[in-house]
This record gives C-alpha cells, sequence and structure tokens, in this order.
C-alpha cells in the first residue's frame, strides 16, 4: 500500500478537492521467470536497463528487510513489484522527490530509456507460456479530483504501465468503493488476497488509490511424488528442530557451489522450463546470517552463480508463506526521504495538490509443493571425485531464494532458443567442481539480463 496524503491544502483543494490517498497493494505467488527468448519493437537497451534496475534493487531491498525482521524470520518480498507500481508513483515525481526514488529503484534516469524499457517488460511478462503469470495494474481516481490529473501522468500509466484508470466516488461512498476495489483484487490473484483494503483505509479524502496484483501457478516439469513426503527434521537453529513435510526426488537440474558464500544452488524448473524456482543454501545449518553479512560485504555478486546441469538429490519442504511488509521504512532506509516528508514533489501527478506519500506495504503469498508453486551437505566416500556422486541438496535448515526473469532481447523479429550460461565475476574463476561438465567451465559467455522477481527466506516452514 502506498498512501499519499496532501502536504498543505489551496484555495482550489479547499473548494472541493479532496485529500490525495493513494494505494498500492501486492501479491505475488512464488516465481522465477528465465524468459529466455522475446522479440520484442523496442531496443534491447532499455528493457536490459530496467532489467538490471530491478536486479540492483534486489538485494538490498532483501537485506534491509532482513535487518527490519531479525534473524530466524521468514521473508517474502517481490522487487519487481515493488518497482513496477513505485514506476506509477515515480511517474508523477520531480525535483528531489524524483532523485531520490531513481536513486533507491536504481531506475535509469534517462526518462526514454525508463519507459521504453517498461513498456517491454510488461510485454515481457505477459508472454510466459505453460504457467499461469497474470499481472494487472489499475488507478482509481476520485471523481472530484479527476479533472486535476495531469494528462501527461494519465498517458504514461496507460501506455506505458498497461494501467486501466477508472473513476471512483471516495468522496460520498468510500467504503463501498473499497470493497468493489478489494473484490478487484480478489479476482485477479484467484482469491488468494481478500478484504486487501482494511475499513478506514479509504476514506471521503481519499482522492487516488493505485493497485498492482500478480498471480502465478505453475507445474514443476518433473514433479514430486507424494509417496516420497514425509515427516523431517528442519533446523530453525544449530540445534533447534521442527517437523516438516520433506519432499523428495532425484533428477537433472541446474546446480552449483558457492564457496565464496560457503553455499550452494539449485534450480527448478516448470512445465515452461524458462520458468524456475532458485534456492540458495547455506553450507551450515545456521550459516544463513554469515552469507548475508557476505553478500553486504559484497563477497559475490549473485547474477554469476555458476550453474551446470547434473543429477541432484534433492530434499525440499512443503511450505507456505504470506507476508506483509512496510515498505516505507525500507524505502527511508535505501535514501527514499522526501517522498514522505512535508517537501515531497508530485506536481507531475496531480496539478496544484500538493501531496507526501503516508504509507507503503506489500502484501505476498506463495505456496509450493509437490505439484509445483501457486506464488543439505553432499556425502561421500574420502576417495571419491565428488563430480562422480550426484550432489545432495537438503534443505533442512534455514536459506533463501530467488525468482529471477531472464530475457534475451533483440530488436525485433522471431524469437529464437537461448541457453542460459554462467559469468563469473571479473577476475573470478568459475567456482566448478572439478571434473564437472565443460558447458559449467565455459564462462565468459554473454549472459541475458535477469532480474528478480521475487526474494524470500525460509527460516522455519509452514505448511
Amino acid at each position: 500500500m502506498i498512501g499519499f496524503s496532501r502536504t498543505k491544502r489551496s484555495a482550489a483543494s479547499n473548494a472541493g478537492y479532496a485529500d490525495l490517498f493513494g494505494f498500492i497493494g501486492f501479491l505475488f505467488c512464488l516465481l522465477t521467470i528465465v524468459a529466455s527468448t522475446m522479440a520484442t519493437t523496442a531496443p534491447a537497451e532499455p528493457l536490459a536497463a530496467v532489467l538490471k534496475s530491478v536486479n540492483d534493487f534486489t538485494l538490498d531491498l532483501y537485506l534491509k528487510a532482513a535487518e527490519a525482521k531479525g534473524p530466524g524470520k521468514n521473508i517474502l518480498v517481490s522487487p519487481l513489484s515493488a518497482s513496477l507500481v513505485t514506476a506509477m508513483v515515480h511517474a508523477g515525481a520531480r525535483g528531489k522527490t524524483l532523485e531520490e526514488i531513481t536513486k533507491g529503484l536504481r531506475y535509469p534516469t534517462d526518462k526514454d530509456t525508463l519507459e521504453k524499457g517498461f513498456s517491454s517488460l510488461h510485454d515481457l511478462l505477459a508472454n510466459t507460456p505453460n504457467v499461469t503469470l497474470e499481472i494487472a495494474n489499475k488507478v482509481f481516481v476520485e471523481k472530484t479530483a479527476h479533472a486535476k490529473l495531469v494528462e501527461g501522468y494519465k498517458k504514461t500509466i496507460t501506455e506505458v504501465h498497461k494501467s486501466d484508470v477508472e473513476s471512483a466516488d471516495f468522496l460520498n461512498n468510500h467504503d463501498k468503493e473499497r470493497i468493489s476495489i478489494n473484490n478487484w483484487v480478489s479476482d485477479k490473484t484467484h482469491e488468494k488476497i481478500k478484504d486487501l483494503l482494511q475499513p478506514g483505509v479509504v476514506t471521503p479524502a481519499t482522492a487516488m488509490v493505485l493497485v498492482n496484483a500478480i498471480y502465478f501457478y505453475g507445474k514443476w516439469k518433473e514433479q514430486f511424488d507424494k509417496k516420497q513426503t514425509y515427516p523431517e527434521d528442519f533446523y530453525i537453529t544449530k540445534s533447534q528442530t521442527v517437523k516438516v513435510p520433506m519432499m523428495h526426488m532425484t533428477k537433472n537440474m541446474r546446480y552449483a557451489e558457492i564457496p565464496e558464500l560457503d553455499a550452494k544452488a539449485v534450480e527448478l524448473c516448470y512445465t515452461n522450463e524458462n520458468v524456475c524456482l532458485q534456492i540458495i543454501l547455506p553450507n551450515a545449518k545456521d550459516g544463513l546470517e554469515g552469507l548475508q553479512q557476505k553478500l553486504r560485504a559484497g563477497a559475490f555478486d549473485l547474477s554469476n552463480i555458476p550453474f551446470y546441469p547434473t543429477k541432484v538429490q534433492l530434499s525440499l519442504p512443503k511450505f507456505k508463506l504470506e507476508e506483509t511488509i512496510n515498505i516505507k521504512d525500507l524505502f527511508k532506509k535505501m535514501g527514499m526521504q522526501s517522498m514522505f516528508e512535508q517537501s515531497a514533489d508530485f506536481s507531475g501527478m496531480f496539478d496544484g495538490v500538493p501531496v507526501a506519500v503516508s504509507d507503503a506495504i506489500q502484501k505476498t503469498f506463495m505456496d509450493v509443493n509437490e505439484e509445483g508453486t501457486e506464488a543439505a551437505a553432499a556425502t561421500g566416500l574420502a576417495l571419491a571425485n565428488r563430480i562422480s556422486l550426484d550432489p545432495s541438496f537438503h534443505v533442512n535448515h534455514p536459506c533463501f531464494g530467488r525468482l529471477l526473469l531472464e530475457a534475451s532481447v533483440v530488436a525485433a523479429g522471431p524469437s529464437t532458443a537461448a541457453t542460459p550460461t554462467a559469468t563469473p565475476a571479473a577476475g573470478a574463476a568459475p567456482a566448478t567442481p572439478a571434473g564437472a561438465p565443460a558447458a559449467a567451465a565455459a564462462a565468459g559467455a554473454a549472459r541475458a539480463p535477469r532480474a528478480t522477481l521475487m526474494l524470500w527466506q525460509l527460516s522455519e516452514p509452514t505448511a
């Protein structure tokens, strides 16, 4: 939720223009998009620039959320959803407010690049076959304030951000409009998010409500056998365990070891093989905080994980995550201050109605089971070559994961298949075990831009 309140009252506003109070609701059901191919009429650079901005924004958002919640807590946050919906706020910002949002969200500074990039990104997200991915933006404007909406702003949110704009009677029927918006959100999220707007959020003073909803459902390419799901210990601390329903499979999948983080990673594909769930597991049962410290110190670039295909013995808990996060506090910690203050400048949104953001909340949902998603230490004989054994990936202690959008962007023309390849950090050797497939060691190949749609931390599974 992003709410706006007017910072000072003008004669025109006293004459009947309501205080601006905007709402942005988020739903993101867990997914990783690895959309390797796409034809777009926009140049490659704008989409690549926007994808990079989301990727750069992701890690800071996750680490700020981890700091805010403290150790041992589950986290579910959608950097892409935050970026998509805040882009509609950014479009109306000016001056210092614009500069801070641009820097905090890592947006390209060139307006043309930003708008073409977001337009292409929406096109990319709308073309993901063999899974259900639905994204919707909508702006509800108080009918007495509609005349104050800057025409250029309206054009940007409809043409670039693919948002409908609808008049609403908040002044006389605020609760009826609140229920109507909740019903829209519930419909767009297949009833996974209900009653998003609580009583009192929408009032007669509300002038604008902005809503973003994302829904995903995908089945695994290789589904888990339900007969192989049984209770196992999950270490919530080094010595304390809880029983969780643990799923098991041994299949070919993308696997990597990351010595810089003392961790390893796998990617599970859905029926659309370009849509994947990535899991990053510390080697130590209590290693998640140490891993976060390494990420804060810049010890490793998560875009350079050296995945290679191999057979993996995977154990993964069934779990559901639901999260409500105060994005306002996180944004402030990331340097976005003025948008929440009296000095906020959103003159590009409404003409003559000074406003500031009053609140920002993100709400998310994720369900992982044997069929798919609706939103461990390796052992072996001492003398065995590690690559000759099937790696074991036992998710029985806290870990985190990413949901990635990878896109080969072309100027125009038909889509072509692309195979993801790993690129190490500058000057670094690929973290590939000796004897790993040559494809894993083929570092330096060009990699399509990647952006994180979702980042989650699993500290204690709940099924």
